[in-house]
């Protein structure tokens, strides 16, 4: 987000961007002085905008300022703004590559494909719609914009909590590029770059790039693996490529098709057991699991298999998070007049597997045989726009169509063996969990009725192995209008609407393994249609060439689904989309000869109809799996940025977020005996109410011809956040501070640079995911990376 100072008489430090050319966010334009801040052009409106001039809350991000941070994927973007979270391997999972983002409290806490993301990802303007496979590698990245609130009457896609818009870099017309090494510790080696070929001057024009990545795990097993061959958890294995092709026929046209794909082979996200219990009030089958299966081989689950440090974990069970993803695009852009019409095609496809321990210990516990993911979609967009009234008024017109294909597989084995075990005992000789042997009833189907023996049908009810399939037909329509209109030199006004049309039709088979294969749910079938409208006000105010405010109200909404991990019939149901209407209030100023920008956003969002997912137990303490629409919220809160150059050489970027959320009402939850009831005081996961960033960047001039030596360092705080919607304390996070920092050498010639950087300098510990199983009696955490150094070279050519 600021410009580097350059000593008098050096060449320009190039920057092209590369295998780490992380969000370019900003296209620079010259700064009249070699201590002012330079322009930054933002394509939120979807038109080239001053950042300063845009009303609408953004955070744009430099490919140089995340270069220097190391950020190599989109969860470096999170850390860098304020109010968005993002983290991966939701719900024990162990995909690293499920993403899961928040902004300004609003996201989705889940990767399954019967439910949508709050949070947009957009590429070249092409809309990703799963989680899976989107936590992206910023290979060859021009900018990224953060936009904050409800993103529909200017995207394709309609989405409530925000947007994430990603350009990459485009073909040049000159030959160029760039190549990076890094090396670090875990064994880490990173190895890409790019360059741009031009194929025909000044018409045609070829951009390559690749990337690879390797690191070893940084979680330790501390028991051998059940293979004896797996690698600790948490490790990188990724190789990615991408080509554009520019042609530009004539002045007035021009085609632009891409493709890009990624394949990684890595190990799943490991978990740690950060607490256990089993006794057989809080957790009955558990109790039953050890007194059963357990007991005779002498063994027991309990807190000794609670790890006994961050990073280390009693998993066993062989593991892997894969994918391969690939899409292609073409875009064309054509101005024939007085109107500007752009298309942008797509096709995506994503087939991610997943397998991880998902109990943290050496018990089969939870024992999944693994998630499959495959989804494929097509998208189309048409914009038209321009301007009228001697440029007064800036308009946009646009068209939506998407329809994509998924399907959805998972194992879930739990308290694997019991049911083998009760059934190979004695007919009716063991008592149920919280039962005296002696009272325990030798016949009837009730709670308190023995189990055990070949055909007692008391048996199964700790039958928790199951093998569902999930299908998705899914199709979404729009059309949206945007406008703003300069009534004065100063005022100006904006209106935008949008109609959208989403269908999703849903399909579950699912089979219980302990019973022959049972058939439970036989293709059933849930979906909806849903017709929403919504629309954008706002206004701004130039209060002088350098100060601008701004108000907006608009209404964004995400799309309903269906519970997609049923365990009884009567769980299998859909829920409503949620709304939000967002009020906001915003000021953007450059100052003291533009060596100070301060952009400021306040917000009030009214959050209805809020989806949530809960892992809780039923009566009997079963595991059950509720997907359902919540209540009614409040979300108030602001953003602070701040770009400051102190002195020649000396920046300072600061960022500040603040989030406040309330329940204000509740639906009827499902009467399911024995669930705990959600409360108003409940708060949703990933929002802490404060999140802090700052950093500081001084260059050095180290020689009389222009060499340099850029210092950097980087501090980012968070507040205490909860990760499940029923605020378990045990898997919950404190607040945190985190450090980094980067020295990097570059010569005169500009041409190449050398670097040294550590993250997390003070090793601190930090929950990236966490789940709390009330039915297994567990309670567990994965962390993000501990420390990490490593060093590298930087060439352009």
């Amino acid at each position: 987000m600021f410009q580097k100072w350059t000593p008098r008489g050096a060449a320009p430090v190039a920057l092209a961007v590369g295998l780490y050319a992380l969000p370019a966010l900003a296209q620079a334009q010259p700064a009249p002085s070699p201590i002012q801040l330079e322009e930054i052009i933002v394509t939120a409106e979807r038109r080239s905008t001053n950042l300063q001039d845009t009303p609408i809350a953004i955070t744009a991000l430099t490919a140089e300022d995340l270069r220097e941070k190391g950020v190599v994927d989109l969860r470096g973007v999170a850390e860098s703004t304020p109010n968005f979270q993002m983290t991966t391997s939701g719900n024990g999972s162990g995909g690293s590559n499920f993403a899961q983002l928040f902004i300004r409290g609003v996201g989705q806490p889940d990767f399954i494909i019967t439910k949508d993301p709050a949070v947009g990802i957009y590429i070249d303007g092409v809309y990703l719609a799963r989680a899976p496979g989107a936590v992206l590698e910023l290979l060859d990245i021009e900018r990224v914009e953060v936009l904050r609130g409800p993103q529909g009457t200017l995207f394709g896609k309609n989405t409530s909590g925000g947007a994430l818009n990603i350009t990459t870099q485009a073909p040049s017309d000159d030959f160029g590029g760039v190549a990076e090494m890094r090396i670090g510790n875990y064994g880490r080696l990173d190895v890409g770059g790019s360059v741009s070929v031009p194929l025909v001057e000044d018409t045609l024009a070829l951009r390559v790039s690749a990337l690879s990545r390797d690191q070893d795990g940084y979680y330790k097993r501390l028991l051998p693996s059940a293979d004896g061959s797996q690698r600790n958890g948490n490790d990188v294995n990724v190789r990615s490529g991408r080509a554009t092709l520019a042609w530009t026929p004539t002045d007035t046209l021009s085609i632009t098709l891409s493709g890009d794909i990624t394949r990684e082979r890595q190990a799943a996200t490991d978990y740690q057991a950060v607490a256990i219990f089993n006794d057989a009030a809080s957790a009955p089958n558990i109790e039953l699991y050890n007194r059963v299966v357990l007991a005779p081989q002498g063994m027991v689950y309990d807190n000794r298999w609670v790890a006994p440090k961050p990073w280390t974990t009693y998993s066993t069970s062989t593991s892997y998070a894969n994918s391969d993803v690939w899409g292609v695009s073409g875009v064309v852009n054509w101005s024939p007049g007085a109107v500007n019409v752009k298309s942008i095609t797509a096709y995506r496809d994503l087939d991610v597997r997943s397998k991880a321990d998902a109990d943290g210990t050496p018990a089969d516990i939870v024992a999944s045989a693994g998630i499959s993911v495959q989804q494929h979609q097509f998208s189309q967009e048409f914009q038209f726009s321009g301007t009228a009234f001697d440029d007064r008024l800036n308009w946009l017109v646009g068209l939506w169509y998407f329809e994509e294909k998924a399907t959805d597989t998972q194992s879930s084995r739990q308290l694997v063996g019991l049911v083998d075990a009760l059934r190979a005992a004695p007919n009716r000789s063991i008592a149920p969990p919280g039962v005296a042997a002696s009272v325990c009833p030798a016949s009837g189907t009730g709670p308190a009725s023995c189990l055990g023996g070949a055909n007692n049908p008391n048996n199964l009810r700790y039958d928790q192995a199951r093998l569902g399939n999930r299908w998705l037909d899914g199709s979404s329509y729009a059309a949206f209008a945007h406008a703003g209109y300069k009534v004065t030199d100063a005022l100006s006004l904006t209106a935008g609407a949008r109609m959208s049309k989403e269908k999703k039709d849903f399909r579950y088979y699912e089979v219980r393994p302990s019973q022959n294969n049972l058939v439970s749910f036989n293709n059933v079938r849930a979906g909806d249609t849903w017709d929403v409208f919504t629309p954008k006000l706002g206004a701004e105010y130039k209060l002088d060439r350098n100060m601008m405010a701004y108000v907006s109200w608009s209404k964004g909404f995400k799309a309903g689904g269906v519970n997609g991990r049923p365990t009884r019939a009567d769980l299998f149901n859909t829920f409503d989309p949620e709304k939000l209407t967002a009020y906001e209030a915003g000021f953007k100023g450059d100052f003291f000869d533009r060596r100070l920008r301060l952009n400021l956003a306040a917000y009030f969002s009214e959050y209805d109809d809020i989806q949530i997912t809960r892992n809780t137990t039923d009566a009997t303490g079963a595991f059950i799996r509720l997907e359902t629409n919540g209540g009614d919220g409040e979300i108030k809160g602001l953003e602070a940025e701040a770009t400051a150059l102190l002195a020649e050489g000396l920046t300072l970027q600061a960022g500040l977020g603040y989030t406040d959320f309330k329940f204000t009402s509740l639906l009827p939850q499902q009467a399911t005996p024995g669930t705990v009831l959600l409360t108003l005081d409940n708060e949703l996961p990933f929002v802490p109410k404060f999140t802090a960033n700052l950093g500081l960047s001084y260059e050095v001039p180290v020689s009389a011809d222009g060499a340099a030596l850029r210092l950097r360092g980087d501090w980012r705080h968070s507040s205490s956040y909860y990760i499940d919607i029923d605020n378990t304390e045990a898997v919950a996070q404190g607040a945190y501070d985190v450090f980094d920092g980067r020295i990097t050498f570059v010569p005169a010639s500009g041409g190449w640079e050398l670097f040294v950087a550590m993250s997390n300098i003070t090793n601190k510990a930090v929950i990236a995911n966490g789940v709390a199983s009330p039915a297994n009696g567990n309670q567990m955490v994965t962390y993000k990376a501990p420390r990490m150094t490593y060093g590298g070279v930087r060439v352009t050519f």
